[in-house]
């Protein structure tokens, strides 16, 4: 064996060890591990927790979202509706709540001077010319497709519906991990420097490429506490109100997980290092200093 391959095999592997630990984000020493793992291990780690988050978020609307739907669609008139160029017609005069529930309602207003009434959180109400979304903070007004012309009768918005509703819950999902990874993967680029600032300010032992995974880390921590604060918004456990609140200490967990992270980062070795005795320079020079062997 070679000198340089015994030396190699002598030295202390530690950062080798620390990569392969890195496989839980919610302590601060499994935070840490993830700055000496690979960049490919890292995204992935982040993109099973975000795909994770839209699970969650999928089964949330699924459970919430997509009843009110279902019945909303049943309450259509047999003849009339139609989207025709851009502006919904419904035949009768009246606003009307098709469905509702605490977390959705679905209405009807032929005329935006129609008032009508919110009591779930939010609301989507079909106007001539646009799409409402009414909530708590406000509304929101999305035009409908200028050229498109559907028949929205029962028969025809009940096969529409049957036939979109699981793809367009699916690719809410796959839209929602993709969206998450990448959020998250910028804004731990975001704070890799100042992450990289502190770390040398503390004389902790870290590369900026390893500040980004840091951080990256330190998100997947965090969305566990947004998995719990949907859970909870399913369950009525948790008001609308309460699910922001909770999207915001979410990120005050990333906050803490970050700093946990790098407190448990090593400290830079200022010391000299130790010669290798098994090389075989080191036990020469040993030797001399100790004197002659008797017996050589």
């Amino acid at each position: 064996m070679s000198d340089t391959t015994t030396t190699q095999a002598c030295a202390a592997p530690t950062v080798s060890r620390r990569s392969r630990g890195a496989w839980q984000p919610f302590t601060g020493n499994g935070v840490s591990r993830f700055a000496d793992a690979s960049g490919s291990r890292a995204l992935v780690f982040l993109g099973g927790f975000a795909l994770t988050t839209a699970l969650v978020l999928g089964w949330a609307l699924h459970t919430t979202w997509w009843p009110v739907v279902d019945q909303a669609v049943r309450e259509f008139p047999e003849n009339g509706p139609a989207l025709v160029q851009g502006r919904f017609n419904w035949p009768e005069t009246a606003p009307r709540l098709l469905a509702d529930s605490p977390h959705l309602g679905v209405a009807v207003r032929p005329s935006n001077l129609d008032p009508l009434g919110r009591t779930a959180d939010l609301q989507l109400e079909l106007l001539p010319e646009t799409l409402r979304l009414a909530g708590i903070a406000g509304f929101v007004d999305l035009p409908w497709p200028a050229t498109a012309t559907l028949p929205l009768g029962r028969l025809q918005a009940q096969a529409a519906w049957e036939a979109w509703r699981r793809p367009a819950l699916a690719a809410l999902i796959v839209t929602a991990a993709m969206a998450m990874t990448v959020i998250w993967s910028l804004l731990a680029l975001t704070l890799a420097l100042p992450l990289r600032i502190a770390a040398f300010l503390l004389q902790k032992q870290i590369t900026l490429g390893g500040c980004w995974r840091l951080s990256a880390a330190a998100s997947m921590s965090g969305s566990l506490v947004l998995n719990l604060g949907l859970g909870g918004y399913v369950m009525r456990w948790l008001s609308w109100p309460a699910l922001a609140a909770v999207v915001v200490i979410h990120l005050l967990v990333n906050g803490l997980s970050l700093s946990w992270g790098l407190v448990s980062r090593p400290k830079k070795s200022h010391a000299a290092s130790v010669p290798n005795p098994f090389h075989p320079g080191t036990a020469k020079s040993s030797s001399r200093k100790s004197g002659s062997n008797p017996f050589g």
